[in-house]
């Protein structure tokens, strides 16, 4: 690549990101820019949160919140879950 081709990529490259910058100031780009990405993530964190347990862990659950053992089944759980 000679000087002339590596300064025009430079322009380039220079006018690009002075254009990322002037649009990334304005409030009406993140706001759309948020509005668009909650979108897209949604339908998956719904997806997560509204999960629910098979019935044999949902009924080992409450026996082991009254031995007081909660904490340690829910780590036992998602060791489990990530070994799959």
């Amino acid at each position: 690549m000679n000087w002339q081709e590596v300064v025009a990529v430079a322009v380039v490259l220079l006018g690009l990101s002075a254009e990322a910058f002037l649009v990334a100031q304005r409030p009406s780009f993140w706001i759309e820019f948020g509005a668009r990405l909650g979108k897209a993530l949604l339908p998956l964190a719904w997806r997560y949160v509204s999960k629910r347990l098979p019935p044999d862990e949902q009924a080992a659950w409450p026996e082991a919140q009254r031995r007081g053992q909660g904490v340690e089944w829910v780590k036992k759980r998602c060791r489990q879950s990530s070994d799959r």
